[in-house]
């Protein structure tokens, strides 16, 4: 915009008139799903036509992060594991036993006959747990200490 042109505009006419809002009890799933859908940054959450904040993607991005645990000292270990009743258990138990604290898991979401799961442990040495997957036929995509 030209200078002079700037000194024309308000906010008035920059502001959205009607803008998509969240209520505080809504989940942050649906605060997510909205911003990613309609690719804004952030939106007002109100109550009773009362504003009482804003949610931002940081707001969505720290919660992300607190929850997988990302900042905290551990070890991560992807495992891919068909879909067949038993081998989750046996990848589970297969990690405790080789000394693996599991701090949380996550899992691809699309449907299919095999999965990858993302196993967030308490900080350890994962080549063992790693070697006693593949051991038992289980395929480690990825190990991170």
């Amino acid at each position: 915009l030209i200078p002079s042109m700037l000194g024309d505009l308000t906010l008035s006419d920059l502001i959205i008139k009607k803008p998509i809002i969240v209520d505080p009890d809504n989940d942050i799933e649906i605060a997510a799903q909205l911003i990613y859908k309609h690719k804004i940054g952030g939106m007002p959450v109100v109550k009773k036509n009362k504003l009482v904040g804003i949610i931002t993607e940081t707001d969505i991005l720290r919660a992300f992060i607190d929850m997988m645990g990302i900042l905290t000292a551990s070890s991560r270990i992807d495992v891919v594991i068909k879909d067949e009743p038993g081998l989750f258990k046996k990848a589970l138990q297969i990690i405790n036993d080789s000394g693996g604290d599991i701090i949380n898991a996550g899992i691809t979401a699309q449907q299919a006959s095999k999965r990858i799961y993302y196993f967030r442990l308490s900080a350890c040495k994962t080549n063992i747990i790693k070697k006693a997957l593949e051991n038992s036929g289980f395929e480690v995509t990825d190990a991170m200490d």
